[in-house]
């Protein structure tokens, strides 16, 4: 009996043992947040990091400064981070640099005691776009993917569930 645990003990850390990400790279953003990469980002433009992986999955994130972008401190930033005609405006902004791109209005939540927003959206190429992000301080930091359909994505959830956040 002892045998049969045994073996299926060693099959689950095996299956675990393989199934794992191994060699995602962590990429610090700034002094608050970090996340993992499938292998080191480029940066795309200041403040925003790209890579893709084996499969043509496209790992984006993206540090946006308020005070820089549109001269919104966090105080500002505050009273309206949680109202749906914030995240429509960020929805706005975002489309515009997605053009073609069609995309869900964004859910208002939490995150780790922070305003967050989700959505997804398509485009004509039947590329799928998932975005997570959240906002610290006068901060927004977005966190994506982008794939085309019939894809897989065995590394979204790494990508999104990757994200550390330091007190």
């Amino acid at each position: 009996m002892k045998k049969i645990y045994t073996l299926i003990i060693a099959l689950v850390i095996t299956a675990g043992i393989a199934n794992a990400q191994d060699g995602w790279v962590t990429h610090v953003a700034d002094n608050r947040v970090s996340v993992k990469f499938p292998v080191e980002p480029k940066e795309l433009t200041p403040g925003s990091f790209i890579t893709t992986d084996k499969a043509g999955v496209a790992y984006v994130f993206t540090v946006v400064d308020f005070v820089q972008v549109a001269g919104i401190d966090s105080v500002a930033l505050a009273p309206m981070k949680a109202t749906a005609e914030f995240a429509a405006q960020i929805k706005t902004g975002l489309l515009q640099s997605l053009p073609g791109v069609d995309m869900a209005d964004f859910t208002i939540g939490t995150y780790k005691g922070f305003t967050s927003y989700t959505s997804t959206g398509t485009d004509a190429a039947k590329k799928k776009y998932d975005m997570f992000m959240f906002i610290i301080g006068n901060k927004l930091y977005s966190v994506s993917t982008i794939a085309a359909e019939g894809l897989p994505t065995t590394g979204h959830d790494t990508f999104l569930g990757s994200v550390v956040v330091k007190n």
